[in-house]
């Protein structure tokens, strides 16, 4: 039996304007009224999906920053995981040269240094404001950890980027195109993949007994510890294949859970997406 989802946000649960839609949300409040427990995982911060938490009107667990933070129900953090200071340092000189928005990412909020046209236009889909903070890169060493650095830009740009930290760094990082010109770099082994399985033995539960739905590559870690992962129709073939089904909408994928734990296989299911 099924007995807790777990969800992404940016183009799962959220639509391009941040909101969640009025089916997906009645889809949720009934499946929490019975019983099923909810898990919001996304690359955004916890604050961020907070807000996503007070739009659906329920507390849920949530996995942000990419698997570097989790939080129960109730608020307490139970994961919390940086880069060392040294090769944080490391990553945001290697991508020094190139002309991207630089994100440096923690608990608190996301970082920049400076502000641009081009990080405007990326502020635009965050739910909170950057936070300025011209001297953040010799801060890395003393004041501001980094859970995660988010850089956007031309994807051939990205890819460069990508090559340049893999082949020098490779063995010490954990990297996704979470977006169409967005790079996410976290530290080895920080995955919501890898995550999840620490919040289910905090919970008591076992993989089988839960179900996953995303739509990129981050979120391909946590197809992988269950046997019920979703696929988003709308996402990248590749990202399709890593999942075991495909559904339309995170209403779609709860009726087929509803369905499933009353003893209907996958296969036999008829639900109009």
């Amino acid at each position: 039996m099924i007995k807790l989802l777990v969800s992404d946000l940016d183009g799962t649960l959220l639509d391009h304007t941040k909101k969640v839609s009025l089916r997906d949300r009645e889809a949720l409040t009934e499946a929490a009224r019975q019983g099923l427990a909810i898990c919001l995982a996304s690359g955004r911060m916890h604050s961020e999906i907070t807000q996503v938490m007070n739009e659906i009107g329920f507390a849920a667990y949530s996995v942000s920053q990419n698997g570097a933070f989790i939080h129960l129900k109730d608020g307490r953090l139970l994961q919390s995981k940086s880069f060392v200071p040294e090769l944080a340092v490391k990553i945001f000189d290697i991508a020094k040269p190139y002309d991207l928005v630089k994100l440096i990412c923690n608990e608190d909020g996301n970082h920049i240094t400076h502000l641009t046209e081009a990080s405007d236009r990326i502020q635009t889909r965050m739910f909170e404001p950057f936070i300025v903070y011209p001297m953040a890169e010799e801060a890395l060493t003393r004041d501001l950890p980094a859970a995660k650095f988010s850089f956007f830009g031309e994807m051939e740009i990205l890819q460069q980027v990508r090559t340049e930290l893999n082949t020098l760094l490779g063995d010490q990082l954990t990297m996704y195109v979470s977006d169409h010109d967005c790079l996410d770099i976290m530290p080895l082994h920080v995955s919501k993949g890898d995550s999840l399985p620490l919040l289910l033995e905090s919970i008591g539960l076992q993989a089988d007994e839960i179900a996953c739905i995303g739509d990129s590559f981050n979120d391909v870690s946590m197809f992988g510890i269950t046997p019920h992962s979703f696929a988003m129709a709308s996402a990248h073939p590749d990202v399709k294949k890593a999942a075991n089904y495909q559904v339309h909408s995170v209403a779609e994928a709860l009726a087929r859970i509803k369905a499933y734990n009353n003893g209907q296989p996958y296969e036999q299911q008829e639900i109009p997406s």
